[in-house]
């Protein structure tokens, strides 16, 4: 044994109970040492009850530990110590069946120990270590907090397969060990082969040299497109048919793929951590046209796929395995090396990284934002003198308002400047001293929120956290890390959300409803204050207003809108002192200024459309139009209906006439001109089998193909809809022109006083 010190991002953690001990395991990597274990052998599981009940030990395994601290009715309260998590979940049962309530009994052993410790995905160890299992293990070390800028082994893997059977595996090496390119590829040798590549006569050969491999390269991360659900969940299928264990686990563990229903799939891989593409990009709110992989890839980095991934991909991967292994095994390496360079080009790994440290989740349960909330809270709230409910206990009652809405007035308007209230509901916590434990400390030295809710002017703890979060991401924009800066704003955003979750062990109706309601209040005293001084407000949502300016060049819009937020700072700053003598840590700030801008009408209603509008924006010279809430940015409108739209809305901004335009389009759509536009895409929600009462079109298309994929590209044609892998010659343009063309048009003519029908005429009719 060696005596060690190490710093440790940890990437993986459970609990189980060996031989009536309970034992928590860590494993993360070392920029040092490599791979790194930890067991901590000696933690006692915990709960809490109040100190007025009387319990019967006799048989029991728990020790009674009297404590300093109170439940939210500031009642004392006592601790009980068991030796395992199974014997503390037995007697909590029993406890409840007594009609005895508990305290903290459903907080994870594992978080517990993190959190107590302020240990937030990296530590520091010292202590005796020894190689385990290819793990340096350390065993109830000298563990504490600390910051890590971890490098890692990163494994980007892609499978290529036929009907039930594994083609080839690719695997894309890189980080801390450097790069490596590995094609396993079923089938025999060839001799001029490239070097990457290697041949097995056999599926069960293959999968048996790939694992070996796999644990030999020991990667801490796995990526992939769709790796979850297509290429793991493919493995571990094939390997439970030909019974080969499928053993990628560090430390002996556990491999857990399966489809969870109604849609999707979870995954996990003690030690390991597996970050799937597309949908680690939306939960980091990257936006595509879509996520396939060639759509992404050609965006990011101008090269993709080279299989075209709409057409015949199926058959041409069939063909070039019958025909061609080594262009199967180049096009299946391209695919994993195009998502290292995706991960490399976004920074997503960094991100996820990032917001693993702020938050102490593990990067792959970072969705998990109550478990976030707790884990800086529970601590700190210990520390003030109380235990918190268990879920269970808390009362749940009807939702908080969602952001208050400034009803829209249709219209085309000039001079439109937006202003925003910079993180709203973080700074009205702040200013308000928001939070559960200022709710449960109001008896005295009170605060209170603009619509009548009362907390604590000095026993707080998330608004000084906010604060401390703030700080931290002045100083990551001052240092250009902006992944930490993006970390730090997912996380303060999360924190009303958490706080109206049935979810949140902290729910508490005031909470929510005190935050909501002072947003209306602030959203409503803005415009009030703006139309005293002879401004319109023509639409505001939630912390923006749109502020139609006074006479005004376009060219100053930028100037006047900057002005206007000092003025509105100014007035909530001296109005929250002198009536509700808080600080204001409320600040509005200019976005952006249109110089045309237009509000439609809600379908089959006169007053305007919520969360939609359009406008005209000089950007570097250049004129563009934003859309919002519209056609055009649905990735589920055809690409004719997004020209029309932009098209459409540029003449109505330049003052041209629109009909001719309009007939032109209808008469090129009949002739066939814009066949390759009208091609609709819609991404599976579930499995195709799983749509049964309702089959909607897309649906229908990926009934006809053998693959769908979770995107499902297809046309209307006069037999419906078809996809796009299909010969068809039958497209239905009457649909097009009035399930496309027309409800884009109609939106905004009325504005003009004009129709689509009206203009569309007698070309129109003819065509029906």
């Amino acid at each position: 044994m060696l005596n060690l010190t190490a710093k440790i991002f940890l990437l993986t953690g459970d609990w189980f109970d060996y031989k009536g001990k309970h034992i928590i395991r860590l494993i993360g990597t070392s920029s040092d040492l490599g791979a790194v274990e930890i067991l901590i052998t000696n933690n006692k599981p915990v709960f809490f009850i109040e100190r007025n009940t009387i319990l019967n030990p006799v048989g029991k395994n728990f020790f009674r530990k009297e404590t300093k601290l109170r439940n939210f009715d500031k009642a004392d309260v006592d601790a009980l110590y068991f030796n395992t998590q199974q014997a503390l979940q037995k007697y909590d049962s029993e406890l409840r069946e007594q009609n005895i309530k508990t305290f903290e009994s459903d907080v994870d052993p594992l978080k517990r120990f993190l959190m107590e410790r302020f240990i937030y995905a990296q530590v520091e160890v010292e202590g005796e270590a020894q190689t385990k299992n290819n793990l340096l293990r350390f065993t109830n070390p000298k563990i504490e907090p600390t910051v890590v800028n971890p490098e890692f082994v990163i494994a980007s893997l892609d499978i290529e397969t036929g009907p039930n059977q594994l083609y080839s595996i690719a695997v894309h090496l890189t980080g801390r060990k450097g790069e490596t390119k590995k094609v396993f590829m079923l089938g025999e040798h060839f001799k001029k082969s490239p070097g990457y590549i290697s041949f097995y006569s056999t599926e069960t050969e293959l999968i048996n040299s790939f694992i070996q491999w796999f644990n030999e390269v020991d990667p801490d991360i796995i990526i992939g497109w769709h790796v979850i659900g297509f290429d793991l969940f493919f493995l571990d299928r094939r390997c439970n048919e030909l019974n080969i264990p499928f053993n990628i686990a560090r430390s002996n563990g556990k491999v857990t793929i399966r489809a969870k229903k109604p849609s999707g799939f979870y995954a996990n891989i003690t030690g390991r951590i597996i970050i799937d593409g597309p949908s680690s990009l939306r939960a980091s709110f990257f936006n595509f046209e879509d996520f396939k992989l060639e759509t992404v890839a050609q965006e990011l980095l101008g090269s993709g796929k080279t299989i075209n991934p709409e057409k015949k991909k199926v058959d041409e991967i069939d063909r070039l395995f019958s025909e061609d292994k080594i262009s199967l095994a180049e096009y299946n390496l391209n695919d994993a090396i195009l998502v290292s360079d995706i991960f490399k080009k976004t920074g997503l790994l960094e991100l996820l990284v990032r917001r693993s440290q702020i938050s102490g989740l593990f990067i792959d349960q970072l969705g998990m934002m109550t478990n976030a909330f707790d884990h800086f809270y529970l601590p700190l709230l210990h520390r003030k003198g109380f235990v918190a409910p268990n879920l269970r206990d808390i009362k749940t009652t009807e939702h908080a308002e969602g952001g208050y809405v400034i009803e829209p007035e249709p219209g085309i308007y000039d001079n439109i400047v937006v202003l925003d209230f910079k993180s709203l509901y973080p700074s009205i916590i702040r200013t308000f001293k928001i939070d559960p434990y200022s709710l449960l400390m109001n008896d005295k030295d009170t605060i209170t929120t603009l619509n009548g809710y009362k907390f604590s002017a000095t026993h707080h703890i998330l608004p000084d956290y906010i604060d401390e979060l703030l700080n931290q991401r002045n100083e990551a924009v001052k240092k250009g890390d902006r992944q930490l800066s993006q970390a730090i704003k997912i996380l303060m955003n999360s924190f009303y959300g958490v706080m109206g979750s049935y979810g949140c062990r902290f729910y508490h109706p005031d909470l929510p409803r005190a935050i909501t309601g002072t947003g209306h209040k602030l959203l409503l005293g803005s415009k009030d204050y703006l139309e005293s001084k002879g401004y319109k407000v023509v639409y505001g949502d939630t912390d923006s207003l749109f502020i139609k300016l006074k006479e005004v060049d376009s060219n100053d819009g930028e100037t006047q809108g900057k002005l206007i937020a000092e003025e509105l700072n100014e007035y909530w700053s001296e109005k929250l002192k002198n009536e509700y003598n808080v600080q204001s840590y409320l600040e509005l700030e200019f976005e952006k200024f249109y110089e045309k801008f237009i509000i439609t009408p809600a379908r089959g209603s006169e007053t305007g459309a919520k969360k939609r509008y359009a406008g005209l924006m000089n950007k570097d010279g250049k004129k563009e139009i934003e859309f919002v809430g519209m056609e055009f940015v649905r990735s589920d409108w055809t690409k004719l209906a997004k020209e029309f739209q932009e098209e459409l809305y540029m003449k109505i901004f330049s003052g041209e006439e629109v009909e001719d335009f309009i007939r032109d389009t209808i008469k090129n759509l009949k002739e066939g001109k814009y066949d390759e536009k009208l091609i609709y895409r819609k991404r599976l929600r579930k499995e195709v089998e799983d749509y049964t009462k309702n089959v909607p079109p897309h649906v229908r298309a990926a009934k006809m193909l053998r693959e769908p994929g979770d995107i499902v590209y297809y046309v209307i044609t006069e037999r419906g809809p078809i996809p796009i892998q299909m010969k068809y010659n039958d497209i239905d343009y009457n649909h097009y022109i009035e399930k496309q063309l027309k409800p884009i048009a109609d939106s905004v003519l009325g504005l003009l006083g004009k129709s689509f029908d009206s203009i569309a005429g007698s070309d129109q009719m003819s065509f029906f």
